[in-house]
């Protein structure tokens, strides 16, 4: 699946194989497989981002924790959705209106804010 989109001062171009999601009562499942995308950030936020995924699994518990294993190299630096975020090659993390984010090139970990 191709999409672009450049409005409001934000651009993004990304492309995927595929992906899937299922959820029972709070428990979420998501599965990604060959997932890319560039974005530029102008306004809301400011910064540039390049995700790379080869295949990544997800679970959560609501709003409140959650977990995914799979490989990436994302990089980028600014703040989006209201996270302020860095990565190099799959290392990094985020912080913001999601909570806190850790990650590294096979997985990574999430504590959400509940507001």
């Amino acid at each position: 699946k191709q999409w672009y989109q450049a409005e409001y001062g934000n651009a993004i171009a990304s492309y995927g194989l595929g992906q899937g999601h299922v959820s029972k009562g709070p428990i979420n499942m998501k599965v990604k497989v060959g997932q890319a995308s560039a974005q530029a950030v102008a306004g809301p936020g400011f910064g540039a981002f390049a995700d790379a995924t080869v295949a990544d699994v997800s679970v959560s518990a609501g709003n409140l924790v959650g977990a995914h294993v799979g490989l990436n190299a994302n990089t980028g630096v600014g703040v989006r959705n209201g996270n302020a975020e860095a990565h190099f090659l799959g290392f990094g993390g985020k912080i913001g209106a999601d909570g806190v984010e850790i990650n590294t090139p096979i997985g990574g970990v999430n504590a959400c804010s509940v507001m």
